[in-house]
């Protein structure tokens, strides 16, 4: 992977001058990659067909970077200072331009541009110049380069710490493991042609046994980034005649009668609907896309521009929705400046958001192609930076941004309109209601973090401000031995921080119906949130994405197999009513003190949406299958079970203390930093 020169110093401030402008923030973008951007990593953003292309992963990981300078860092002088104190301007600047961009867009009797054409001699752009500065790009990026500093010394040994680090937490998958995936790959596509030519020639076409099914790869294994136990999220692109229903139907009949596939789950009502299943041990998320034009469906994804609009022309939402999970994956490797850089920095956020249990799309925080997203928007803004550094100006660039002010990695497409998927707050009144709007590039732009709720969003703030503290510690003792990177991947303390918790425990026969059923409680557990932020007498929540199991052997009467989801949340008092004349009494809300009261108050706040959330959404599932039962009450800290603790109750009596203390000294450091 070759890397980007972006010109000496003179250049560069002539660039920073450039930047304080706003109206100059595109033409500065465009003249810089003019001069100076390379192709990078085209040809891995074009084809994404499983059945022609097999490349899972690559060898150019950062991960040895740096791997020649010592871990000794007495000689080493850094400079201290916080990314966000250095680069407050620049961000101001993203922030304002893209605000000024949405305003731009409130003209409703703008006309959309055509299509463009897909050959690339009748290519046409809206601006005649960005043919020559870019090249064939589907999209185009928005975000400009606000620093272009090399990264100095103390970056690379930085670097090389933390993805020694990283590689040692979550390993990088084994040769034998990639063979595995590829052979399930080549068995879902033969399974898959099977039942295609038998589906067709019952439907009585001619040229059944010549048809194919178009398996395309997306997510993490489309990025290269997906480790041993990730799924592979896999689009079945079928022809005009396979409608959802005979899909989710029949190909789910033909895959239970294959010895290889278990844990069959359909899940049709779902946004995207998928088959989730495991084929020889690997986990399978397997989306549908109708293509609609009466020809063979392509192989691949097309990469020129405009094709892929020609191939989604007719699509319902459904299916559009599922092509863009590999449509995603592909153009987010175009709009990155170094794809081996940004993959190294998404490996480290995605260890990190699963550590802190913030890895969840279901529960309420982000999925996987979100987090992609806002890396790359990141390594947009910082071209050259190390990944340590990059990682570093992530905290600092999102503890700084103002909610709901839309992440944008490339110029929205004006393609058209697919029963309203395309994100358009200004004619969309449920857009509007977005909290933390990261979108995708290209058409359809839509927005990956819907599920953010007020309660989450919250704890996205604190996380983000918590890794922010750790890297200006980290880069203000000048610290990159390996073991100094272990506190950012320090597990969440939700079990050990809140005294009050929401208990849902789930019971099934066998360890397969546990994973339907708690797959589905946990899609629904983001509603009764939802439900108990509104409480008056709750002041925070904070949900627990991951399914507990209990470390040891549980009294159980009927050996069913089990499993807890937990919510965490704090209470506080109503505003006091001073007496007549006294004027002690303040009528702000204060928190209640640990006491048999304040558990009282607890348990009473959660009760009724306890038991409704319980009638409405658990109760009467269809999902819910013989055997599989669950209670959902009220427990304090000193009641939860001591077997859900990694090293008993004494281990979490220890954390839970060492918990409340790094809290106390966070707020007394504020506090004499304030004076």
């Amino acid at each position: 992977m070759s890397c980007l020169c972006w010109g000496d110093a003179e250049r560069t401030q002539k660039l920073k001058q450039a930047l304080r402008s706003p109206e100059s923030l595109s033409f500065a973008s465009s003249e810089l990659l003019d001069k100076h951007k390379k192709e990078s990593d085209a040809s891995s953003g074009g084809r994404t067909s499983c059945s022609s292309s097999h490349d899972i992963w690559d060898d150019d990981d950062v991960s040895t970077t740096g791997s020649n300078c010592s871990d000794d860092v007495a000689s080493v002088s850094s400079d201290s200072r916080s990314p966000k104190k250095e680069m407050t301007e620049p961000l101001q600047l993203a922030l304002e331009a893209c605000e000024a961009h949405w305003k731009q867009n409130e003209d409703k009797t703008q006309q959309q541009p055509p299509l463009p054409s897909g050959s690339p001699s009748k290519h046409r752009m809206k601006d005649s110049e960005a043919y020559v500065k870019f090249g064939l790009r589907r999209v185009m990026p928005i975000v400009c380069p606000v620093e272009l500093l090399p990264p100095n010394e103390y970056d690379l040994r930085s670097t090389n710490g933390l993805m020694k680090c990283v590689n040692a937490l979550a390993p990088l998958p084994t040769p034998e493991q990639l063979s595995a995936k590829h052979l399930v790959i080549n068995e879902l596509q033969r399974a898959v042609d099977i039942w295609l030519r038998r589906t067709l020639d019952a439907l009585g076409d001619s040229e059944a046994q010549s048809t194919t099914a178009t398996l395309l790869l997306g997510g993490s294994w489309h990025l290269k980034v997906g480790m041993a136990e990730s799924d592979l999220d896999v689009v079945a692109f079928m022809p005009h005649e396979v409608t959802a229903e005979i899909f989710f139907s029949s190909l789910c009949e033909h895959l239970e009668r294959e010895a290889s596939v278990s844990d069959l789950v359909a899940r049709r009502k779902a946004a995207v609907p998928v088959l989730s299943f495991q084929l020889s041990g690997v986990r399978v998320d397997l989306l549908f896309a109708r293509y609609a034009q009466k020809q063979a469906v392509p192989k691949h994804l097309p990469f020129l521009p405009g094709d892929d609009m020609q191939v989604m022309c007719g699509m319902d939402a459904t299916s559009v929705r599922s092509l863009s999970v590999a449509r995603v994956a592909s153009l987010i490797l175009e709009l990155v400046p170094n794809a081996s850089v940004f993959r190294s920095c998404l490996r480290v956020i995605r260890l990190w958001a699963k550590r802190r249990g913030l890895y969840s799309n279901k529960a309420g925080f982000l999925g996987g192609i979100s987090w992609a997203l806002l890396v790359c928007f990141v390594c947009q803004m910082f071209p050259r930076a190390s990944v340590a550094s990059l990682v570093h100006r992530f905290f600092s660039v999102l503890t700084s941004w103002r909610w709901p002010t839309p992440i944008l990695v490339a110029h929205p497409s004006n393609g058209g309109k697919v029963d309203n998927v395309q994100w358009d707050p200004q004619h969309n009144i449920h857009d509007r209601a977005h909290l933390m709007p990261i979108i995708t590039p290209g058409f359809p732009a839509v927005n990956t973090a819907v599920n953010v709720n007020i309660s989450t969003l919250r704890v996205l703030r604190e996380e983000f401000a918590r890794g922010q503290r750790i890297m200006d510690d980290l880069r203000r003792r000048s610290l990159s031995h390996p073991s100094s990177w272990n506190q950012l991947f320090a597990s969440t303390e939700v079990l050990v921080r809140y005294d009050h918790h929401v208990a849902i425990e789930l019971r099934a026969p066998s360890e397969e119906a546990l994973a339907e059923w708690s797959s589905f409680v946990a899609s629904r557990t983001r509603k009764l949130v939802e439900t108990l932020q509104h409480t008056p007498s709750i002041a925070t929540l904070h949900p627990l994405p991951e399914l507990v199991r209990p470390q040891g052997p549980e009294p159980n009467e009927s050996n069913a197999v089990v499993g807890y989801y937990f919510i965490g949340y704090t209470v506080s008092t109503p505003p006091l009513q001073p007496r007549r004349g006294d004027r002690r009494h303040s009528s702000a809300r204060s928190a209640v003190p640990i006491n048999a009261g304040s558990e009282e108050l607890a348990k009473n706040s959660v009760a009724s949406a306890m038991r409704y959330f319980l009638a409405t959404e658990l109760d009467a599932a269809i999902e819910k299958k013989p055997g599989m039962e669950v209670e959902i009450n009220y427990r304090s800290w000193n009641d939860l079970p001591n077997a859900i603790f990694a090293g008993g109750r004494s281990a979490a009596v220890g954390d839970r203390a060492r918990y409340i203390l790094s809290q106390a000294h966070h707020v007394n450091l504020a506090m004499g930093l304030a004076r």
